[in-house]
């Protein structure tokens, strides 16, 4: 039998002999932005200016917070603290490394908390040191930035007060002009980005509305920078955006018509739509480790299913029209105003530590007060009158930023057609005495701190035209179901 001829070994099982034609090593990728940042950042361009050619530094800072503010946002939606997303975001714009993040980067380090404007910072000066430019307007960034003024518009109620806050950069002024709402647990409910040029005759128009009002109600002080800080900083930090109010704006709700959280600051919707709510899926970058300098390259594909950016189109709709009635986006300044009052003395301490407020230990003492003076003791019933004097007290410790019992005319009205509505279930007979309890409790509490008459008339008549809504609200369907389902009932009797 012949033998079968011996195969030579096929060249592909040689070792190190590949099956196929020699190619070129292939280039290294360079990495981009995911698209969903890239649409993201043409939105804001859209709205603040592309941060590469913008003029000034303001005008990068109101992109960079902008952008901080939906991250802000989009965290406390989530339950989570936004500082993981903003060092994971530097991380991925360090990574990057054009131009265009090396703009962003210096914006940021510009307006954002101090660690996270540390490290954008830092990877901005990587960043030059391998050459990419920073842009035209990073120069006039350095400049110190100096307090200008400060103004306090105050009730003698302590409802609110708008807060003024005027600063200066280099050729950059603007102000900064904050409602805090003291009915609201101290939340800034409105604010908005003027130019300080205005401030005289903004100031003017206060003083008219003045004029209008019984003497001694309102009073416009100039403040010093620590007393700013000291009066707002609190305010912002504290501020958190209520989720009731995005349903309520997607119905076309103003809140007040929908039964939201009174004092939340109001985000702008645009179509009725959360105009950053493409933020909501921004939580992948908490998982990049900011440590791990270019290893994290490899992570940036977790962020190619950010699906629910593309919404953000709706961003071309927003802007800082100082004439917009219903203020700027008080999430998209948000780090900005953080920013400038840190540039602020740190805020005085009262002296002593002493303690001005009331806790629950003082309240009999305060109720036997009350029903003690005269205008409370003409009413019938001892019993109820007494027990609707604690409801406006305890309603008052746990809901208003400020202490009973001098209540103006906005914590009244939040007391009678939001919190008892939605808190205090109560007879016919029990409800018949709300109002005159009301009333007595504006007359006695104005009085007992030596206001004039025209101011306890002023409340008053600011309390009797609260209760024109009470019916209303009392029966509003949502207020019945949550009083009867979370609320108390009043256990005082007519007899």
């Amino acid at each position: 039998m012949r033998p079968k001829p011996r195969r030579q070994p096929h060249h592909s099982s040689r070792p190190g002999t590949p099956n196929r034609r020699a190619h070129p090593p292939s280039p290294e990728r360079h990495p981009e932005l995911p698209p969903e940042f890239e649409q993201l950042f043409d939105a804001l361009d859209e709205v603040y200016g592309d941060p590469r050619t913008v003029r000034t530094p303001l005008d990068a800072e109101l992109w960079a917070s902008a952008f901080l503010g939906g991250l802000w946002t989009a965290a406390l939606q989530q339950d989570d603290e936004p500082e993981g997303a903003e060092l994971g975001l530097v991380e991925v714009l360090e990574l990057v490394a054009s131009p265009r993040t090396q703009a962003v980067l210096c914006a940021v380090a510009s307006v954002a908390s101090p660690d996270v404007a540390v490290r954008a910072a830092e990877a901005s000066e990587r960043l030059f040191r391998k050459g990419v430019r920073r842009p035209d307007w990073y120069g006039a960034s350095l400049q110190p930035v100096e307090f200008l003024e400060g103004w306090s518009v105050s009730d003698v109620f302590a409802d609110g007060e708008l807060l003024i806050a005027a600063f200066k950069r280099g050729k950059d002024k603007y102000a900064f002009t904050a409602t805090v709402a003291n009915n609201a647990q101290g939340s800034v409910v409105e604010v908005l980005l003027v130019d300080p040029a205005d401030l005289p005759d903004i100031l003017a128009e206060i003083r008219a509305e003045f004029s209008e009002a019984a003497e001694g109600v309102f009073s416009l002080d100039e403040i010093d920078g620590g007393e700013l800080r000291r009066r707002l900083e609190p305010a912002v930090l504290e501020t958190v955006v209520d989720e009731d109010e995005y349903d309520d704006e997607e119905e076309g709700l103003e809140p007040d018509e929908a039964g939201g959280a009174d004092g939340a600051a109001r985000l702008e919707a645009v179509d009725g739509r959360d105009p950053l709510a493409g933020f909501e899926d921004l939580d992948e970058l908490d998982d990049l480790d900011v440590q791990d300098g270019l290893a994290a390259m490899d992570e940036l594909d977790e962020l190619d299913d950010l699906d629910d950016l593309a919404d953000l189109d709706d961003l071309d709709d927003l802007d800082l029209d100082e004439d917009d009635d219903e203020g700027d986006d008080f999430a998209a300044l948000r780090a900005l105003m953080l920013s400038r009052l840190a540039v602020l003395p740190e805020p005085a301490e009262l002296p002593g530590g002493a303690d001005f407020g009331y806790d629950l230990d003082d309240l009999p003492t305060l109720l036997d007060e009350f029903t003690g003076s005269d205008d409370a003791r003409e009413l019938p019933h001892p019993a109820i009158v007494r027990e609707w004097g604690e409801v406006f007290a305890r309603l008052g410790l746990t809901e208003f930023a400020g202490d009973p019992p001098l209540y103006g005319p906005e914590k009244f009205d939040t007391l009678i057609n939001v919190l008892i509505p939605a808190r205090v279930n109560a007879d016919d007979t029990q409800l018949e005495l709300l109002e005159p309890v009301a009333l007595a409790w504006a007359r006695w509490s104005t009085r007992r701190v030596g206001l004039a008459e025209p101011v306890s008339d002023y409340l008053v008549e600011a309390v009797e035209e609260s209760f024109e809504d009470f019916p209303q609200a009392y029966s509003d369907p949502v207020f019945t179901m949550d009083r009867h389902m979370f609320g108390f009932t009043m256990q005082s009797t007519a007899g």
